[in-house]
């Protein structure tokens, strides 16, 4: 699998809140940062702070990929992604990923955008 490949699976395992196999796609020190939180760092870590961070807050998730680059050892993603709140309300955010690989595993994902508004 390409390292894009490899990212829109794994986007595709937050559309079916799967945390537990994107873990496996992790090397044992990635980074996780999610907008402006602190960044996490080790899989336990990371698994907490993906459920922390929002998908305990919501129904349901939709990733618009509108753009998709590959540099050396990272892949940088550009998205529309649809949130579906527990009240049933959508909103819509737009976010820019980026994730650095070791092979065949993300060593950092870095979530840039602004998630305010799904927690208002």
């Amino acid at each position: 699998m390409s390292k894009i490949d490899i990212v829109k699976h794994l986007i595709k395992l937050f559309e079916v809140m799967n945390v537990d196999e994107f873990l496996t796609y992790l090397t044992d020190d990635a980074v996780y940062r999610f907008g402006n939180y602190p960044a996490a760092v080790g899989k336990a870590a990371v698994e907490a702070t993906v459920k922390a961070s929002h998908l305990d807050h919501i129904k349901g998730i939709v990733f618009d990929i509108t753009n998709i680059w590959e540099i050396d050892d990272a892949v940088v993603c550009e998205l529309e992604i649809k949130y579906t709140r527990l009240d049933d309300s959508v909103l819509t955010l737009p976010c820019l990923d980026v994730f650095r690989m070791t092979g065949d595993k993300v060593n950092a994902m870095l979530v840039y955008m602004d998630a305010s508004p799904l927690f208002a």
